[in-house]
């Protein structure tokens, strides 16, 4: 007789493996359940459970597909064969930002932002900025 301890780590393979599987297969089949226009407007994420997490790019689309997650979950099923969505939750992705410079520099210190900030006008605040530039390079 095995313990318990023995047992749980290759039950909880098993078990990984098979949700895997099935996530793979929902990825796999995704373009062909909903079409190559939602399906270029989609990208399926996660399975959780019996939910399948899908990612979209604009807020008007998620709220469009959450309209028909209904028929997106009888589509899916029936192309894997079996049973193993109960929803589609769809999320609006996060656009990546290209990289870019900052707009304005950081003050070396905040002691000597504090000083030139207190300078009102303009054009003395510049030129003190600059004196002490170059009185710190000496």
């Amino acid at each position: 007789m095995r313990s318990a301890s023995e047992l749980l780590p290759q039950v909880y393979r098993k078990l990984t493996r098979a949700g895997t599987d099935e996530e793979a297969l929902l990825i796999a089949l995704w373009p062909g359940a909903v079409g190559e226009k939602l399906a270029s407007r989609t990208r399926p994420v996660r399975l959780f459970g019996d939910v399948l997490i899908v990612e979209t790019d604009a807020q008007s689309w998620r709220k469009e597909l959450a309209r028909m997650a209904a028929e997106i979950v009888k589509r899916l099923n029936a192309a894997a064969g079996t049973v193993i969505l109960r929803d589609v939750e769809f999320r609006v992705a996060a656009a990546p930002r290209p990289p870019g410079r900052a707009r304005f520099a950081a003050p070396a210190s905040a002691e000597e932002h504090d000083e030139a900030a207190a300078i009102t006008d303009p054009h003395l605040r510049r030129l003190y900025r600059l004196s002490r530039r170059q009185r710190d390079t000496k």
